[in-house]
Parts: structure tokens; C-alpha cells; sequence
């Protein structure tokens, strides 16, 4: 008698939005062969799908059929939930059939994806689906370099995992400190927005510095310092200053014939006691009166925790002040220039290494998909030792960089950023002047793009702006570019400066990831802060 197989399981196995979901399935196999189902979901106790009801119950239950026309067919209704589930489907040969050949897939951290996996070596066979509450899509602005301040207002987008979204309008503000105005650079594109993963630097331990590279280029963080006492035997150094801020642990220390042929580091520092004394790695012999100099390490590869899988080459690094400025991810190359600035010019690569690296660091695989990736980065310049334990963030422009960090995908349309006008009054009549006193000047700001309107003020021959103020809040004396003659109690409106920026625009949604996450427009590129 020929055997009989279970061919295929055929079953969406992608993630359930919250909702009710009906999926269909549809088991391939041998006229004649014998299979039960089982469904269950994470509940305790646990609970089992009914075929018949088409409902979950903590009643044991399952499917048993027998295939004919080489397959069956039926469906599954999942339910609504208010938390993350996840439903464990089994599927059991019975009576002689068995599966077919089986093909193992696994995971980047060696744990077999079950649902990529095809077939069984027994009689059977399990995947998994899993469930997720609805999502939240932020919206928000945000500056990387934190030099545009104020309120932010965000807005919020609500919707199922693996659902879409039709263009739907949004409007997200941004609210400047009473004394501070917004001047608008320009427009914004959907290049403006950034995305950013936020890894912590690991600790100095796990820093080597790469072939080829000085650490010890810096220019030192403190030079010239006296020593209080001679060096004749011992580590311990006496000096004339406080620690402060001028030596740490890791730094190098220079100074004389001997600290000057090797790698001498600080490796303690008494604080309390005598804050002038420091230990030496090794016992060198410095003379009363000496003056020592003191560098600290900097390197160009860092360990971090989490998302090497994710970061690419010359993305944006910042989030924290121990950064160097216009810090990127980077190749590193070790080179030197032969003939340099002939016609015989050469470079040549001594040493290099990629931009990020994982070698020795498994992934962490959860609800299968990686949930952490340790390992290396490189970054386009050195980095002081007190990089160590800080937090990062990477990141990149652009709606490609949605759907790569975040697998978000959407698209913007329609956008536009606008200051609210700026309106104040007039507190006494002005007759022909250029001066004009008022009772708030909060948020207007003077030159050229900020002019002025209002009844009585004269548009003849040109719209006039404000050339000079009295203060940057409160009543006050304004001075604009061509005389006036106005009453008492005038409402003025300025344009051109403004507290309250308005960023508005249309997003569409074409596939949601798998958590909530928040999309920042770089107001750094749009606007500048008075």
C-alpha cells in the first residue's frame, strides 16, 4: 500500500491585528490520509478552539478529518483581545500518514523558526501565530542638537498590527520660551524626517584600538603640571594641583625621558583623602618640580548593546555631549600617501576593517524577530574614553529609513510648517513716528522678514518691518522702518518671527511594524531659535 502524506499546511502565519480575524488554511496532502488539529491559545488555563463554535474554550477540543481530493479546507476565527497573545497550532499524522520531508530553518541565534521550517520528522508538526494589540504612531518634532528648545506638541495615529492608514492629515507644534522667537529657514521634505535606534556605548574594557590606530593623538587634557615630591620607588604620584579636571583614569601621562618612551596610564585616584595623589600602571621615577602632561585615550571602534543589525554606514550619531561633533558610522582604513601631490601620487591601505561587526555576539530572537544584536561599530572619529556607558542615538533620513529601522511604511505629502502671527496693541497714539510703544513684544523679532500690519498702518510705499525693539518680553518700544501715525489701543499683527511653529501635513500608512514607534521631523533644518 502506497504511504500516505501530509503535504503542506497552508496558513497565513503572519501577525494578527487585535481585532477579530478570520484566516483560511487549507492542509495538501494523500487522498486518504488521516490528521487532527489542534489550536490553542496562552491563556491560563489554557484554552482550545472549537471548530464547530468557532470559539475559544478551556473545553479539550480539536479537528479530525480524513483528506479527499487531495485536500481540505476550513478556517479559523480568531478573537478580539486586549493584551499580546499568541496561538500554538499542532498538527498530528495520524493512522499511518506522515509528513512530509523535513526542512529545519533556524534563527540567527540557533533556535529553529518553526514557522519557516517545512514538514515534520514526526508525526507532528507546529507553528505559531501571534497577536498584538493596536499600535500607536507618534508624531512628533524633534532637534537632534538640542539648540531648537521649547514645548513640543505631538500627534498620535492609532492602528492594528499589519493594518494601513488612507492620508490622514496631522499637526504637530512646537512652542518657544516667553522670551525666545522662531524664524522659519525653510519648508519641510520628507528627507526631513529621522529615525534612530539608541544603543548604549559599552564599557572602556571592551574598547581595542584597531591596527594601525594612535590612540594617544589628543591633544592633552592637561599639560604642565607639577609633581610635589619626588618619584624614587612606588607607583603613587604627588602633585601640586586637586584631580579636577585635570587627569583621569585611562589617561596617559607624559612628561620626561622615561613617561615619554612607553605607555604610562593613571590607573587610580585618591579622592577624599588628597585629591592631589594618583597611581601609576608602573613604578617610574619623576623628579620634585617636574611637570607632567596628561592625554586621554580616545578610539575609532566602540562596543554597543544593541542594534548593530540595524545601523549601516554614514548614519548620524548623536544624543550625548561626550560625542565629538558631526559624529557618522563609518569604514575604518589605515592608510599612507606616496608621492603625495605629484603625478606619482599613491595611497595605500595598511590596515581596515567594516563599519560594524557582530563576530562573537549571537542575536536575541523573541516572537521571532531579532530583539537584540550586540557588537562593534566604527564611527568617522576618535572617541574620548568618556564615551564609555553613554547612551547613543543613530539614526537617518527619509521615508526608506522608516520602513528599515521601524518597518513603517508610509508616505508624506502636503507638508508645511507656519509661525502664528504675533499680535499686540498699541498703548499710546503715535503721530509720524517710527516708534511705537506696545504691550507685548514677546516673540516679535526685528529684520527685514518681519513686517507689520494693522489698521492705520501705512502700506504706500512698502509693507514696513520692525527694526528694532526695546526688550525681548513684555510692554515695550518697537521701531519700525517707515513712520506711522496711529491711535491708541491699535491691534498690530507681525509675521515673519513667531512663538508657536506649526508643522501640518498629510501621512498615508502602507504596512505597520510591530510596535509603537515615533517618526521626528529635524526641526534643526526648519527653523532657528532668538
Amino acid at each position: 500500500m502506497a504511504r500516505k502524506y501530509l503535504k503542506e499546511f497552508d496558513i497565513d502565519l503572519s501577525n494578527l491585528p487585535a481585532t477579530s480575524t478570520v484566516r483560511s488554511f487549507s492542509i495538501l496532502g494523500t487522498n486518504g490520509s488521516k490528521f487532527k488539529l489542534e489550536i490553542t491559545n496562552e491563556d491560563s488555563p489554557k484554552k482550545y478552539y472549537n471548530f464547530i463554535t468557532k470559539t475559544f474554550t478551556t473545553t479539550q477540543a480539536s479537528l479530525e478529518k480524513t483528506i479527499s481530493g487531495h485536500y481540505y479546507k476550513d478556517s479559523i476565527t480568531f478573537p478580539t483581545v486586549t493584551d499580546n497573545d499568541h496561538y500554538d497550532i499542532k498538527l498530528w499524522a495520524l493512522d499511518g500518514a506522515v509528513h512530509s520531508a523535513y526542512q529545519e530553518v533556524r534563527f540567527g541565534d540557533d533556535t529553529i523558526d518553526i514557522n519557516s521550517s517545512i514538514g515534520s520528522n514526526s508525526l507532528l508538526m507546529e507553528k505559531i501565530i501571534y497577536q498584538y494589540t493596536d499600535l500607536t504612531l507618534t508624531i512628533s518634532p524633534f532637534s537632534p542638537t538640542a539648540t531648537i528648545t521649547g514645548t513640543l506638541g505631538n500627534d498620535t495615529i492609532t492602528l492594528p498590527m499589519g493594518g494601513t492608514k488612507t492620508p490622514t492629515a496631522f499637526s504637530i507644534t512646537v512652542t518657544a520660551a516667553s522670551d525666545k522667537a522662531y524664524k522659519i529657514v525653510r519648508q519641510p521634505i520628507a528627507n526631513d524626517i529621522v529615525s534612530f535606534v539608541s544603543p548604549t556605548v559599552g564599557a572602556i574594557g571592551g574598547v581595542e584600538a584597531l591596527p594601525g590606530e594612535d590612540i594617544w593623538s589628543r591633544t592633552p587634557r592637561s599639560e604642565d603640571k607639577t609633581v610635589d615630591g619626588a618619584v624614587t620607588s612606588g607607583t603613587n604620584v604627588t602633585m601640586d594641583d586637586d584631580v579636577g579636571s585635570f587627569w583621569a583614569i585611562g589617561d596617559r601621562i607624559t612628561g620626561n625621558t622615561a613617561l615619554d618612551s612607553k605607555v604610562v596610564t593613571v590607573t587610580a585616584i585618591s579622592v577624599g583623602s588628597n585629591d592631589k595623589v594618583f597611581t601609576m600602571s608602573e613604578a617610574i621615577a619623576i623628579s620634585d618640580g617636574e611637570t607632567l602632561n596628561f592625554t586621554e585615550p580616545q578610539y575609532y571602534r566602540w562596543p554597543i548593546d544593541n542594534y548593530v543589525n540595524l545601523i549601516k554606514k554614514d548614519m548620524s550619531v548623536t544624543g550625548s555631549t561626550q560625542l565629538e561633533s558631526s559624529t557618522t558610522t563609518t569604514d575604518y582604513r589605515d592608510t599612507i600617501t606616496l608621492f603625495e601631490n605629484t603625478e606619482k601620487e599613491k595611497i595605500i591601505v595598511k590596515n581596515e576593517a567594516p563599519f560594524s561587526s557582530t563576530i562573537g555576539n549571537k542575536p536575541t530572537i523573541t516572537n521571532g524577530e531579532i530583539s537584540t544584536q550586540a557588537g562593534d561599530i566604527i564611527f568617522n572619529k576618535q572617541q574620548r574614553r568618556a564615551l564609555a556607558g553613554q547612551g547613543l542615538r543613530i539614526g537617518g533620513y527619509g521615508e526608506n529609513e522608516v520602513v528599515r529601522l521601524y518597518d513603517y511604511e508610509i508616505k508624506l505629502s502636503n507638508l508645511k510648517v507656519e509661525l502664528t502671527p504675533m499680535t499686540t496693541t498699541t498703548t499710546a497714539t503715535v503721530n509720524s513716528s517710527t516708534t511705537v510703544n506696545v504691550t507685548l513684544q514677546n516673540g516679535i523679532l526685528t529684520g527685514d522678514v518681519v513686517t507689520v500690519s494693522g489698521i492705520g498702518i501705512n502700506t504706500a510705499t512698502a509693507v514696513p518691518t520692525v527694526s528694532l525693539r526695546s526688550g525681548a518680553t513684555g510692554q515695550g518700544n518697537l521701531t519700525l522702518s517707515a513712520a506711522q501715525t496711529l491711535e491708541s489701543g491699535a491691534t498690530l499683527t507681525f509675521t515673519g518671527s513667531g512663538q508657536v511653529a506649526t508643522i501640518t501635513g498629510d501621512i498615508e500608512i502602507l504596512k505597520t511594524g510591530s510596535a509603537n514607534k515615533a517618526i521626528r521631523f529635524d526641526i534643526d533644518k526648519l527653523l532657528t531659535i532668538h
